[in-house]
């Protein structure tokens, strides 16, 4: 019985609509804040230790490790949007864990013009994220968790609410260094529409792996995205172009081999002496395929970070290659307020 109202938790948000395929509002939830999960390419759900910042997308991971854990993290995208999120969590001992997070982006100031191309002021806009998650160890090996999210998306004098939940189970095993979790991401629903027409969230299923090896402080992470949904190439790219020597119009049809790929994440950790300095790297082939100008390819999909601790903080930054047109740094700064007193 004491486990009847956390099933009753657990699949409730299942009552919710998931979504999926084609375009879809809200799609700020897929943009990564923590540094950690860029530097090892996105979507490093498969990370069980005392991360607090990772628990907001993947409550699963919420453990007693993290109790009194608190983290902020900055990240300077594209232009003048940044991103800015807070997370804490508390332990409760039989009970599970708690998680609180507040994730924000905001896109700077636009000018405003209307049909004739006359200026009539500026308007800004930004996205916010409010998550409680819940987070319980079944036995040795596994947790279940689930959290809350609330979407409020402000653009100009458009806005609009949304609820939904992210649901996830992790299994570990700490004597092996092996951690894997399958997430249930973005099931739910507009509440408040921007015009008359209801949207879709980004519903998606991902499973990942982890594991540290035995003989080499190295801990790879491996994530596959998009289960439910097999063709996840952008409707943007060039599908078609024209033989120079012909002059005619071919098809540039794409392999099932690399749909297939499209979806996987690598990336790893190094722990060098197993001490508190870290260096990581990932790469993404979704962003590699979908995002490198044919004559420049550079380094289009790989990622890189670093995470240190000094005194009582631990600090973590990645680099992305998102495009030669960009490339976003994160910054992270985490402590534990047991160790102050708190």
């Amino acid at each position: 019985m004491r486990y009847k109202y956390l099933l009753i938790t657990f699949f409730f948000p299942f009552s919710l609509i998931a979504q999926d395929g084609g375009k879809s509002a809200f799609s700020f939830l897929n943009v990564d804040h923590s540094p950690r999960t860029e530097a090892v390419g996105g979507s490093s759900i498969a990370i069980f230790d005392s991360d607090v910042s990772l628990s907001a997308t993947v409550p699963s991971l919420l453990n007693a490790t993290m109790n009194n854990e608190l983290a902020f993290t900055f990240g300077d995208y594209f232009s003048d949007i940044n991103l800015l999120s807070f997370s804490y969590a508390i332990n409760f001992n039989e009970i599970g864990v708690l998680g609180l997070s507040l994730k924000a982006i905001t896109y700077g100031e636009f000018d405003a013009n209307d049909e004739l191309g006359y200026n009539q002021g500026s308007f800004s806009a930004n996205d916010q994220v409010l998550t409680v998650g819940f987070g319980k160890k079944l036995n040795k090996s596994f947790t279940l968790g689930v959290n809350i999210n609330l979407l409020n998306s402000v653009y100009s004098n458009y806005n609009s609410f949304a609820l939904s939940s992210n649901i996830s189970s992790t299994y570990f095993n700490l004597d092996k260094k092996f951690t894997s979790t399958l997430l249930f991401k973005n099931i739910g629903r507009q509440l408040r529409f921007y015009s008359s027409e209801r949207e879709k969230l980004p519903f998606e299923i991902q499973f990942a792996l982890s594991k540290e090896l035995k003989h080499l402080p190295f801990r790879y992470h491996l994530s596959y995205n998009k289960i439910n949904q097999f063709d996840i190439k952008s409707p943007y790219k060039l599908m078609q172009q024209t033989n120079m020597e012909t002059g005619e119009l071919e098809i540039k049809e794409e392999t099932i081999a690399k749909t297939a790929l499209r979806h996987i994440i690598i990336g790893g950790e190094l722990n060098p002496l197993r001490k508190s300095l870290f260096i990581r790297g990932g790469f993404n082939f979704q962003r590699r395929f979908d995002m490198t100008v044919v004559n420049r390819p550079a380094m289009i999909g790989f990622s890189w970070g670093i995470g240190f601790k000094v005194s009582r903080y631990r600090f973590d930054y990645s680099r992305s290659s998102y495009h030669l047109s960009g490339n976003p740094n994160n910054f992270s700064i985490a402590t534990n307020l047991t160790t102050f007193g708190l």
